[in-house]
């Protein structure tokens, strides 16, 4: 759940507990005033039958009135409350039989039967005797009824309940499009986040400085980081091609030492072991014979040795035949050794890298043609170096094993070195199977150019 939904919900849970908080408080309320009203209307009520009751006793004497004159101005004053919301008048007479009675109020939107109930206001009544005015035993019996009072306060409960919803409808969209517009830069923030975790700095741009200012020093802070990151990942990919360079010159010396320090010793040695098998054949000595052919052997052997690390430590015709027939070179040795696998190198018309790009280019393939031929038991393996616009696009795929689910490829060295030295030149290098089995290695390398200008350090 995303945070600005979280927001959100913790607001509409808020207003919905203040909303229960302000019913039960509202509740409570309403019950001492209805009761409170109750109490009123019955005060009144007597004090009004009081007043009404000495009126009637100013008038002439009760005694010289009949009954029924005296029972007819008794209902007029019962009927006098007719209509009143909170009180009931009845005239009645011994027995409990009601002469007349006042009619209530009737409201018009009475309060629903559970509400009335969970108030809990008793009915309050007083009882006026008429012992004055009738010789039948009359008297006056005042009642409350609070319907007509719980009504009036369900009915505001109802109100303040609307205008609570109608606040909480139009609050949460507010609140919601507020907490978009002010997460809007943590989105792009994140966004930029996952693109440097996903493509490296290669594809990095700043995020705009704007929002609440808590965010948009967040952006500053994210902006700073990546141009230091940048940075930093300039210097090492010039320390990269650096150390390329390094090796490669070391790799250069050790293979001039070899062909021309060790060589010529083991050719001195070849020429004189023959030597001493030819003199043994004349002197008729079987035994030194076979020693010297054994150490013939071994000679040969050794010198095969070296020109198999001749050929590691500098690829053979890359500078002086230039790098397809390298390439060329490269699939016939392995052809040579495996005819089962069908090669194909494709190398379109690529313009000089110079000897950093010739070398990774190289380097790229022989550790990718030894991989797939090695471990995954391919039948084929296509190789293609083709020009781009902006540089070059190496391409080896086989239709092999592929590889292990449990392995990623980042883990072996040889896997490591080829994207250390893409890298270093500004380039990248994806390993991955294909859909159709086996494995492709697709690496993409500047211009000669852009190598130039990474291998170039920067002025200070």
């Amino acid at each position: 759940m995303s945070l600005r939904i979280r927001l959100v919900l913790s607001i509409a849970l808020l207003l919905l507990v203040s909303l229960a908080t302000g019913g039960a408080a509202a509740w409570l309320r309403a019950e001492r005033s209805v009761r409170t009203e109750m109490e009123a209307a019955l005060s009144v009520g007597q004090h009004t039958v009081g007043s009404a009751l000495a009126h009637l006793a100013g008038r002439p004497a009760p005694q010289d009135r009949s009954d029924e004159d005296i029972t007819v101005l008794l209902t007029r004053l019962v009927g006098a409350f007719n209509g009143d919301r909170h009180l009931k008048v009845s005239l009645r007479q011994p027995g409990g039989g009601v002469v007349a009675s006042s009619r209530l109020a009737v409201p018009d939107h009475p309060a629903p039967a559970w509400f009335v109930r969970s108030l809990d206001v008793p009915q309050l009544s007083a009882e006026v005797p008429l012992p004055g005015f009738s010789g039948q035993g009359l008297w006056l019996r005042l009642e409350t009824d609070p319907s007509g009072e719980v009504s009036e306060v369900w009915g505001e409960l109802g109100d303040d309940a609307v205008m609570m919803l109608l606040f909480s409808a139009l609050a949460l969209p507010m609140v919601y499009w507020t907490l978009g517009r002010a997460l809007r830069s943590i989105d792009r923030l994140s966004k930029a986040f996952a693109q440097v975790a996903e493509t490296g700095m290669e594809t990095a741009r700043p995020v705009a400085e704007a929002g609440p200012p808590e965010l948009r020093r967040l952006a500053v802070g994210f902006n700073r980081m990546i141009e230091r990151l940048a940075a930093a990942e300039a210097r090492n990919r010039r320390l990269h091609e650096q150390l390329q360079t390094i090796q490669e010159e070391e790799r250069a010396d050790l293979a001039r030492d070899l062909h021309d320090e060790v060589g010529p010793y083991l050719f001195a040695i070849n020429v004189d072991v023959t030597a001493l098998m030819a003199a043994a054949e004349r002197a008729g000595d079987a035994a030194m014979r076979d020693q010297a052919r054994s150490a013939r052997e071994a000679v040969t052997h050794v010198q095969q040795e070296v020109k198999a690390i001749l050929a590691r430590l500098r690829p053979p015709g890359l500078s002086d035949l230039g790098l397809r027939a390298a390439l060329e070179n490269l699939a016939a040795f392995w052809r040579a050794r495996r005819p089962d696998v069908a090669i194909a190198v494709t190398v379109t018309p690529v313009a000089h890298l110079g000897e950093a790009g010739d070398t990774a280019i190289y380097r790229v393939v022989q550790e990718s043609l030894s991989n797939a031929i090695r471990h995954g038991r391919p039948r084929s393996v296509s190789v293609g170096v083709t020009s781009l616009a902006g540089g070059i696009t190496i391409d080896i795929a086989d239709d092999g094993d592929g590889l292990p689910a449990d392995a990623p490829p980042s883990t072996g060295y040889g896997l490591r070195g080829m994207a250390e030295r893409v890298a270093a030149l500004g380039g990248s290098l994806t390993v991955a199977n294909r859909p159709e089995g086996g494995v492709r290695v697709h690496a993409v390398l500047p211009s000669a150019a852009g190598i130039s200008a990474v291998a170039t350090p920067e002025a200070a």
